[in-house]
């Protein structure tokens, strides 16, 4: 039975005078509140950016310059442009690596920014407790851009031991990214934890399979609490744009191919070697890195093993007396390590001969004994005015940093008799 509520015939839809003059009143007064100040500005911002930003990104433009309410008036803070707000969160990155993780939450039109600034999540950095799900999200978000990767297994002064498991994973995961990083950073600096090294460095010592480091520009490696004398080649012997160097309780293969256009290298001696073996090693590296401009030493005496010192690279060993000349250095730094050594001799024999004609910053530091005053000079001293007396004179100098036991009174004496002291005001 049909139903009695059924029309008979379709009623056509007319629209009265009466609405017309509704919907008329309506958006006049929507476009009263709207448009007389808050689209105004807008049209001057978007006209400063170039089109072909407006094209390649086209989510995040209307992201920013459009409300999602278009009622309510757009927020100042939206109509500033995508470059100075990728800035900022760029700056905000450097002192927290989680800050773009941050922004992006804080609205949809900072989100798309965000996402839209690979550059914001090139830093990596991987500790024991990282959650590798996210970081390999930040990899994907970063898409071709340098990397700068950072390994902390352990934070300083920490009484657990590095996990292996752990490294090795986060090993197998930034291995196929380091055709594009720029900077690679690991160190550990909790208790001793066996072939650590060998399983952080090994996915980086491949025998078969060659891997690119093309792009690398500082590699940091440090582990004091090494006891592995096993000796590393990184990335099949060739990384030709790496210019910064630190090394600390780590024996590395140096060839002309990776450390021979280094500008700046902090180097720790492992301590597997002493006396005249440690002194012709280092030697040998600086022979190889010979356009140095700023080089730090120190000397660890843990260990004082004596063992076969491998001269690699095609050098011959450097023998005795022979000078090492870096032309291009201007800042040395001599540094004495732990509480109860002594200077030790190999660093003075190290500096003795060396040749730096260029050298403009002189710095002799000893941490732990910085408020040592030195008293009547022994016999037995070792008269380290004479590391440098026979090149000094000649020395560009404008600083010398002198403390510690290195604080010896003919060593003062003879650097404030230079010719210079008065006349250049220069810090001596």
């Amino acid at each position: 039975m049909p139903s009695t509520l059924r029309r008979s015939r379709r009623r056509e839809l007319t629209l009265t005078r009466s609405s017309t003059n509704a919907i008329r009143d309506k958006v006049s007064r929507l476009t009263d509140r709207t448009n007389v100040r808050s689209y105004a500005p807008l049209v001057t911002t978007t006209q400063g950016l170039s089109p072909s930003m407006l094209d390649s990104r086209p989510s995040m433009t209307s992201s920013v310059y459009r409300s999602s309410n278009s009622i309510m008036p757009i927020h100042p803070i939206r109509r500033l442009p995508p470059e100075l707000l990728v800035h900022v969160f760029m700056l905000g990155s450097f002192d927290d690596v989680m800050f773009p993780v941050l922004v992006s939450h804080v609205c949809h039109s900072w989100r798309a920014v965000a996402l839209h600034a690979h550059t914001l999540w090139r830093s990596i950095t991987l500790t024991r407790h990282s959650d590798l799900t996210m970081w390999q999200e930040r990899l994907r978000r970063s898409r071709s851009c340098a990397l700068d990767i950072a390994i902390a297994s352990s934070r300083v002064g920490s009484t657990v031991p590095p996990d292996i498991d752990t490294v090795a994973l986060q090993m197998h995961m930034i291995i196929s990214y380091l055709a594009r990083t720029r900077s690679l950073d690991i160190s550990f600096d909790g208790l001793h934890t066996p072939y650590l090294w060998n399983t952080a460095l090994g996915p980086l010592c491949p025998r078969r399979v060659i891997i690119s480091a093309a792009r690398l520009e500082t590699l940091s490696l440090r582990y004091p609490g090494n006891d592995d004398t096993k000796e590393f080649t990184l990335f099949g012997g060739f990384s030709p744009r790496l210019t910064r160097l630190t090394v600390q309780g780590v024996r590395l293969t140096w060839l002309p191919g990776l450390f021979g256009n280094l500008r700046y290298l902090d180097y720790t001696h492992h301590g597997f070697t002493s006396g005249k073996k440690a002194v012709d090693e280092l030697l040998s590296m600086l022979q190889v890195s010979g356009q140095l401009r700023e080089l730090k030493l120190s000397f660890t005496t843990r260990v004082t093993m004596e063992r076969e010192v491998l001269h690699i690279g095609g050098r011959p060993p450097i023998g005795d007396g022979d000078i090492v000349t870096l032309p291009h250095l201007e800042s040395l730094t001599l540094c004495i390590e732990g509480q109860s050594a002594q200077v030790p001799s190999e660093l003075v024999s190290v500096a003795s001969r060396l040749s730096v004609p260029g050298l403009k910053k002189l710095y002799l530091y000893d941490p732990d004994h910085s408020g040592y005053i030195p008293g009547h000079r022994s016999r037995n001293a070792v008269p380290y005015v004479d590391v440098f007396s026979g090149q000094v004179c000649w020395m560009p100098l404008t600083d010398v940093v002198v403390e510690g036991r290195w604080l010896d009174v003919p060593l003062t004496f003879g650097v404030g008799r230079l010719p210079y002291s008065c006349e250049d005001n220069r810090n001596v």
